[in-house]
């Protein structure tokens, strides 16, 4: 199952907008750019739940590389990786041009099967976390219960910081999670839960 793999973006210094030529449309596309890589204006969305159930349904379509923007505070742009686009370059000179810095992936784990939900071990605490497990990779479980707006919000904050994230569809809301490199799979005594309600086993 596909998942979708965003960058976030909370801020002009992230990325640089720009026209686009591709091969199979004839008009120039808006776009922007992070680092070296094209992202054509996608669709705008009114509010957070739809633009979730929209980077899921892309995901599932085969686009799985997006960006995501936040104009205003009443909704939300999407952009679509374009790997054949060509900057354009018409008579008017070009803009300000912002540095890029683009933040780190973020995951949308927007079904239950995309995922395992565990427990794992991190080199730096004694207790085990509460983690999912997506394509042999460990999220701990940063927050979970959220509201989509409150999950976006985390999570660019988190990936804005060059961690790289992702953000689950739980049965009581969103988790926002942090990629565990150095982890490994942790068999508690007690039962597990989910990322819903977190909570660490027993002291040994």
């Amino acid at each position: 199952m596909s998942v979708a793999i965003c960058k976030l973006l909370t801020y002009k210094g992230q990325y640089t907008m720009c026209h686009i030529k591709v091969p199979d449309v004839d008009d120039r596309l808006s776009a922007i750019k992070i680092g070296n890589q094209y992202y054509s204006l996608f669709r705008r969305f009114e509010n957070a739940e739809a633009t979730m159930s929209a980077l899921d349904k892309l995901a599932r379509q085969g686009n799985e590389l997006l960006a995501l923007t936040r104009p205003t505070n009443n909704g939300y742009v999407m952009w679509a990786l374009e790997l054949e686009a060509q900057v354009f370059r018409g008579s008017r000179k070009d803009g300000r041009r912002w540095p890029t810095h683009g933040p780190a992936s973020c995951l949308i784990l927007g079904d239950a099967k995309q995922y395992h939900q565990c427990y794992i071990q991190v080199p730096d605490l004694a207790q085990p976390m509460v983690a999912l497990r997506h394509d042999e990779k460990f999220y701990s479980v940063y927050r979970p219960g959220l509201e989509a707006s409150e999950a976006f919000d985390i999570a660019a904050q988190l990936t804005g910081r060059g961690h790289d994230g992702a953000i689950a569809s739980t049965t009581k809301g969103y988790a926002v999670c942090l990629w565990e490199p150095e982890a490994t799979a942790h068999e508690p005594e007690v039962a597990a839960h989910t990322p819903d309600t977190p909570q660490a086993p027993k002291e040994q």
